[in-house]
């Protein structure tokens, strides 16, 4: 039997979400892939938000790279407790306020099916996933891994996505996804 899963990402309709400026000279892309963890234990992960005029504390911050929130952090990490969580501060200057967020490295799988298509840039256009390889996995919560990927994809199995859907989470939002099975050769 195939489980569904569902593609976790930042609700772009929330218009002034927390944006933190200078992630990328922090946060290195080989933490995303669980390489180089002692840099990142050592690592400072304080970031000031872009300046708005109504920041919104949204629960996911999808880019550069994914921080969650204090309140979605508990939720994961009750469904997957042998996740790595790294403190991330967002500072908003303005109002001397301080929003935790939090770095996370996701278990890493390779189930992109070969019928996902790209734009010419290299853009994710149709995901679609191997199901036999999502179906072996333990983990509620993975990264998409495939030299193809120039962005992050994050799938939850349907027991997280409902758990998710029962709170009242602000700017993410979930879409299943296409589960096509392997040709038996």
């Amino acid at each position: 039997m195939r489980n569904d899963w569902f593609q976790i990402m930042q609700d772009m309709r929330v218009t002034g979400a927390l944006e933190p400026i200078g992630v990328k000279g922090i946060i290195q892309p080989e933490w995303m892939r669980g390489d180089q963890l002692n840099e990142l234990e050592q690592a400072n992960l304080q970031f000031t938000i872009r300046p708005n005029r109504n920041p919104v504390p949204v629960d996911l911050i999808e880019r550069p790279y994914p921080l969650w929130s204090d309140e979605l952090k508990r939720l994961l990490s009750t469904f997957a407790p042998r996740l790595m969580f790294r403190l991330a501060g967002l500072m908003d200057m303005e109002r001397q306020q301080l929003h935790p967020y939090w770095f996370m490295v996701l278990p890493q799988l390779e189930a992109l099916a070969m019928s996902s298509t790209f734009d010419s840039s290299g853009k994710l256009n149709v995901l679609q996933v191997d199901g036999e390889r999502l179906s072996s996995t333990n983990w509620p919560i993975v990264q998409l891994t495939d030299e193809r990927l120039k962005e992050t994809v994050i799938l939850v199995n349907l027991a997280l996505a409902e758990a998710i859907l029962r709170r009242d989470y602000i700017g993410l939002r979930l879409q299943r996804v296409d589960q096509v099975e392997r040709p038996n050769y």
